[in-house]
């Protein structure tokens, strides 16, 4: 790779930044367009414009330590545009640099404080890092600036979700389906908050508004299914876990609810053949092989009832439905 220099040190507004210039055009790491944009850099290095479109061709290509340099070189020419603060703290997130994330968030905030995006993103932030406190107080300033704002009232209603407040968080999901017309994640929230409330008819209504919006979705699927096994309904969870299948093929749980299903209605043969699903799925879970031992058991299959008990228990010594099955074969 060939690299060339050119030293110099500016003040920007309050802070002083070193816009060494690192030219990448004949880097062979990076694309083809990006070394045709570090070209255009090359000849015009106070173009804030060839720095924005090579970071975003370098953020594509995950080159997140190369496109943090060029956000940093338009924040050294032009330090009061808080676009340029919450470009780079993505990056920095993307680069898993979550505390220099945070920093620019903040800096495009103080440089615009109506910068809706900006306070979108400190609030998203401190969400996903579990700040809820803080978050609560960002969101509402994003709300107070932006009445109309689906992702605020979102967010809004799983801050209230987590404070066990769920009549509020009810009403905010209800209004960024409201605002939205529909949303996926908006109605799956409500319906895991009637279910966990008892309301199983409003339950299955959101879970099928989750549905109706992305029918490609195994979550919603799987979520549905286990709410009609626990209201008794065996065959409307059944259709639900092989939709959940036919969404996810690797589905360790629908795999193994629906062969508990199975087993439950004396389909042994078929209930083994889920259990083995999950086992190729994931060999280091027990449970898995003290089901089938089970069902080889009351198959009459002994000699496989205990090669499975025996490899549930080399997993969990302490599963104890596999040594009472052993126990009861007489080889504990």
């Amino acid at each position: 790779m060939l690299v060339t220099f050119t030293y110099g040190i500016f003040a920007t507004g309050c802070q002083w930044f070193d816009p060494s210039h690192i030219s990448l055009s004949a880097d062979t790491t990076i694309s083809l367009e990006a070394r045709e944009w570090s070209k255009k850099i090359d000849q015009n290095p106070e173009n804030i414009e060839y720095y924005l479109q090579r970071a975003e061709v370098l953020n594509d290509e995950k080159r997140y330590d190369l496109s943090i340099r060029d956000y940093q070189s338009a924040i050294s020419i032009d330090d009061d545009n808080s676009n340029y603060y919450y470009m780079l703290g993505d990056a920095f997130f993307a680069n898993n640099e979550t505390t220099q994330a945070l920093e620019q968030y903040q800096k495009a905030e103080a440089v615009n404080p109506n910068d809706i995006t900006a306070v979108f993103k400190t609030a998203q932030f401190l969400y996903f890092v579990r700040q809820f406190d803080k978050s609560k107080i960002r969101f509402g300033k994003l709300l107070k600036l932006s009445p109309q704002h689906a992702d605020g009232h979102f967010f809004s209603g799983m801050l209230y979700k987590e404070d066990g407040d769920t009549a509020t968080a009810i009403q905010f999901f209800e209004k960024t389906i409201n605002l939205l017309g529909s949303d996926y994640n908006s109605s799956l929230q409500l319906a895991m908050l009637y279910e966990a409330n008892g309301k199983y008819s409003e339950a299955l209504s959101n879970y099928e508004k989750a549905i109706n919006t992305d029918p490609t979705s195994s979550e919603a699927y799987y979520a549905r299914g286990l709410l009609h096994q626990k209201m008794g309904d065996d065959e409307a969870a059944m259709v639900d876990y092989q939709k959940t299948i036919e969404a996810n093929p690797t589905s360790f749980n629908a795999f193994y609810n629906a062969g508990n299903v199975l087993a439950e209605r004396g389909n042994y043969q078929k209930a083994v053949q889920h259990f083995e699903m999950c086992v190729r799925f994931l060999p280091e879970i027990a449970k898995p092989y003290n089901r089938i031992g089970q069902c080889m058991e009351l198959l009459g299959n002994t000699n496989k009832a205990m090669e499975n008990y025996r490899k549930c228990l080399q997993i969990d010594p302490n599963f104890a439905l596999a040594k009472e099955g052993l126990a009861r074969l007489g080889k504990l």
